[in-house]
């Protein structure tokens, strides 16, 4: 995977976050899952530094509503 579409699925990752956040779209509707697996095997690192933020975003945003 080259650079571009590794910035450009980091991006799309975080723009489903925020689309949780904001409720516009379930945690199971967005697909983040199948997204953040792409991306461990792709590139852990940035993998790793995401991983905190997501898990931050399902405990504190009342995504069940």
């Amino acid at each position: 995977m080259s650079e571009r579409e590794l910035t450009k699925l980091e991006a799309t990752i975080r723009t489903k976050m925020d689309d949780i956040r904001k409720q516009r779209v379930t945690l199971k509707e967005s697909g983040i899952g199948g997204l953040m697996n792409i991306l461990k095997k792709v590139d852990e690192a940035l993998y790793e530094k995401i991983m905190p933020e997501y898990k931050k975003m399902v405990t504190e945003s009342n995504i069940f509503k």
